[in-house]
């Protein structure tokens, strides 16, 4: 019986890792900008995110910014949008509290896919005021 109880314990003991969740990390409400900002000092694109709705600021000068609904599954984040007739999503992934890591094979952007690189960080900016 003793090595039952023994054998039981060094069981529980060795699977007892993969029971373990991994953290879910936050998402706040504001400007994310792209952890590198480029030498012009503009951080495009970026992301808006309020109240559930993500809007992506992919060009300053153009009067169309896709957005779309937000949803969040642990750590994945997707933003789906509908633009000229055809869905599109943005996938990322939360690595920390407020930061984003884009994930190209999960997603189907609109327009210049080239300035989405994948892996490409997101981070909380602060604002002044």
């Amino acid at each position: 019986m003793k090595r039952f109880i023994l054998f039981a314990l060094f069981l529980s003991l060795l699977l007892l890792p993969g029971c373990r969740r991994e953290a879910t990390f936050s998402l706040e409400d504001g400007r994310y900008v792209p952890e590198e900002t480029g030498a012009d000092g503009i951080a495009v694109p970026y992301l808006l995110l309020q109240d559930g709705r993500l809007a992506v600021i992919q060009k300053i000068a153009v009067s169309y910014q896709p957005s779309g609904t937000v949803t969040k599954d642990g750590n994945k984040i997707v933003m789906e949008t509908i633009y000229a007739n055809e869905p599109y999503k943005w996938t990322f992934i939360l690595t920390d509290d407020n930061t984003l890591r884009f994930s190209a094979a999960k997603s189907s952007i609109p327009l210049r896919p080239e300035d989405w690189k994948d892996g490409m960080k997101f981070v909380l900016a602060e604002e002044e005021g």
